[in-house]
This record gives structure tokens, sequence and C-alpha cells, in this order.
């Protein structure tokens, strides 16, 4: 039954046609009405009204539930992992990184997204971020209303953003990612910066530019971070693949070899340039002994990127000797 029936179902319920308010013979009708009935016939009708207004109420929350699901219909993991095929991220970051973060079904990503927009509306209430235009003014405000509010504990292994939401723990992948979102919010371009072992956001505008550290306690990004010779601006596919890095990083830990592979794999889906996702997943290979699939699947790799074949010199040699293949890749 439609919405709108019910509405008009609701509103025809009024005592007043249900019966008359005096007792006696109905005019015209020959029906005799004993005294009291009305209060009875008023009482039910208030009742039949009210049911139909909370059924109602049920309908709709059963609908928006609905919608959400189909919204974010399919296997949203899949979804991404496809999207990103191209090498480009194509649906909101937000969404992707929630999905990274295990969030699987439509009515959870609408919660997390509702979360999301819930920290934007008490930024707005509690900033004055309204009135600035300026970039780097907004980033810090922004900066320093997280730390107030959002940072209460900072824990290497805490990289997933649904948890950083949640409990509001992380490291410095989750809060880097959730700085990013907030920021994109507010129309300013924060970029995430990688070097070796850690993240840290960005901003360049009129020229200046700006640091934001996440996990140090006074905000300030260290000299050698600043100046890293291997520290690169990341993309959103990157960030998302660091998702999965490290929930296979987990896995092999506590030896789910199997678990592992398979987030290894979807990092590289992701980013199939990071040879530290190489480097796990030939681990978790050798963990199962399956170094005949190691052997191939290094051989696959270094035929696709020959500027790593110094890196797993020592790594291909030792597969070749065991699975005893002939090559003369390194002679």
């Amino acid at each position: 039954m439609s919405h709108s029936l019910f509405i008009y179902t609701a509103s025809l319920i009024r005592y007043e046609y249900v019966i008359p308010a005096e007792a006696g013979i109905q005019k015209n009708t020959g029906f005799r009405v004993k005294p009291g009935m009305t209060d009875s016939c008023k009482l039910m009708s208030l009742c039949i009204k009210r049911f139909c207004i909370i059924l109602l109420l049920c309908l709709a929350g059963c609908q928006s539930v609905q919608n959400a699901d189909k919204k974010y219909s399919g296997n949203l993991e899949t979804s991404l992992l496809s999207d990103i095929e191209d090498g480009r991220l194509d649906m909101p970051f937000e969404q992707a990184c929630l999905i990274a973060s295990g969030v699987n079904s439509g009515k959870r990503m609408q919660g997390y997204l509702e979360k999301i927009d819930l920290l934007i509306s008490r930024i707005n209430q509690e900033t004055d971020i309204h009135k600035e235009n300026d970039p780097s003014t907004k980033a810090k405000i922004l900066f320093n209303w997280l730390r107030e509010n959002t940072c209460e504990g900072i824990y290497n292994d805490c990289y997933n953003f649904r948890d950083t939401l949640n409990l509001k723990v992380g490291n410095c992948l989750s809060y880097a990612i959730q700085f990013t979102i907030l920021c994109r919010r507010f129309d300013v371009d924060i970029k995430s910066v990688f070097i070796p072992g850690h993240i840290y956001n960005v901003l360049v505008s009129h020229e200046q530019t700006y640091y934001f550290e996440h996990t140090h306690s006074d905000g300030i990004v260290k000299h050698a971070d600043k100046y890293h010779l291997q520290k690169k601006i990341m993309r959103d596919e990157e960030l998302i693949s660091e998702l999965f890095l490290y929930k296979a990083y987990n896995a092999n830990s506590d030896m789910k070899y199997e678990e592992s592979m398979k987030y290894c794999q979807q990092a590289l889906r992701c980013n199939p340039h990071d040879n530290r996702t190489v480097i796990l997943l030939l681990d978790n290979y050798l963990a199962k002994k399956n170094y005949e699939d190691a052997f191939r699947y290094l051989n696959e790799y270094l035929s696709r990127h020959p500027d790593d074949k110094k890196s797993f010199k020592n790594t291909y040699i030792l597969l070749q000797r065991v699975c005893k293949k002939a090559d003369n890749r390194f002679k």
C-alpha cells in the first residue's frame, strides 16, 4: 500500500465521521446509539489514526534503508576494484576509503557518510570557517579542530578510517585520510605526502607551502620528513592501496596467508607499481611453500617492471635455484 493511501486514510479517520455526538436514534437510519458509545468510538478512531501514522513512519524508515541499499547495491569491494581498474578513481574518495576499510553494505555506508556529515555540521557550528576564503586559513582551522575533537589516540596499527570515525583513534594514514576528506568538503586542495613508513599532508596556496603532521604532538612535520629524498605526492588510488596493504600486513602477521594474499592483490590493483606489496605477496607465497607460484609471479612482475631487477635480484636467484629454473636474467 502506498504512503499516499495511508495519509489519505488517516485523514479520514476522525471520530465525528464515525458516529454522531449525541446518544439516541441516528437520523434517517434507525440506528440506536447508546450512552457512552460515542466516547468509545472516539477512543477507537484515535487509536486507528495513531496506528496508521506509526505504520506510515515505519514504512518511511524501511524505504530509506531500501533506498540506501539500492544506492550502494552489489558487492561494494568489487565495485571499488572495478572502478579503479583503469588507474583512476571515479567514485567519491570517502566512499572508496570506507570500502577499503571494510564497510560492506549500503546501510553501513550510509551510516558512516552521516558521521562525516555530522563532523562537517559541527565544524560549521563551532568554528568561523564559513567566514574564511583563504585555503590555508581554512586548513588550519580544520587541523586544529580535528586535533581537539577527533584525536584521542595514535596507534601504529590503527590504519582503518572506519575506526578513526568510530573511536577517534588512528595512525598517520587514517588521520591523513580524514583530514583530506574534510578539507575537500571545504574546497581546500590538500595533498598527502608519502615517505617510507609515514604519511603527512601538505597544502600549496599563494606560492606558500603549509605542512600538517597528525601523529606528532606538536603537529609539526620533522625536517627529515619534509626534505626526504623519497617523498612523493600520493594519488587517491595510492591511498586506497595503502589501506589494503595494511590489511595484508596484519593478516600476514596473524599467519593468515591466503587472506593476506587477497589484500595484496587488491592493493596491487589500486597501485600496481608498489614493490612493497610485491615483497609481501612473495613472502606469503614462501610461507605457504608455493615456490613455483612465487617464481612465476616475480618473473611476470619483473618483465613489466625491469627497473626493479636490482631490488629483487637475490630473491629471484634464490627462487630460481629452489625451482631449478634456467634463466639468464641476472647474468
